[in-house]
């Protein structure tokens, strides 16, 4: 296991909009690593857009489901989004298996994202 480790910087091709960088592991014990993320969220704005880099993230759980989902309810409220990209194999399979991916916007990487928001 690996412990989850995240990088969160502002996203300049999108107006109000971060993209959070996940490496490693998510599962239960990243708890106090994604305080910062419910961070992020509580203190969202309307229109507010979170990218979710996901190309190093070797696991999720469902724990992790759970905290995406509610995150995803969390900004759907405040009419903003959670866009997630660079899905690898295995947790697109998870993610298809439950049905997750009909609840986020799912791309392959983010120069796909740009493409198809221009």
């Amino acid at each position: 296991m690996q412990k989850l480790t995240l990088n969160i910087t502002d996203y300049s091709d999108l107006p109000n909009t971060k993209i959070i960088y996940f490496d490693g592991d998510f599962d239960g014990y990243a708890e106090e690593t994604i305080a910062q993320i419910q961070n992020e969220v509580d203190q969202a704005t309307p229109g507010r857009i979170l990218i979710f880099e996901f190309s190093k993230l070797n696991y999720l759980n469902s724990f992790a489901i759970g905290q995406l989902v509610a995150w995803h309810n969390i900004m759907n409220t405040k009419k903003g989004q959670i866009l997630i990209v660079g899905i690898n194999r295995n947790i697109q399979d998870i993610f298809s298996v439950l049905g997750i991916g009909s609840v986020f916007k799912i791309h392959s990487s983010l120069e796909e994202l740009k493409a198809n928001q221009a």
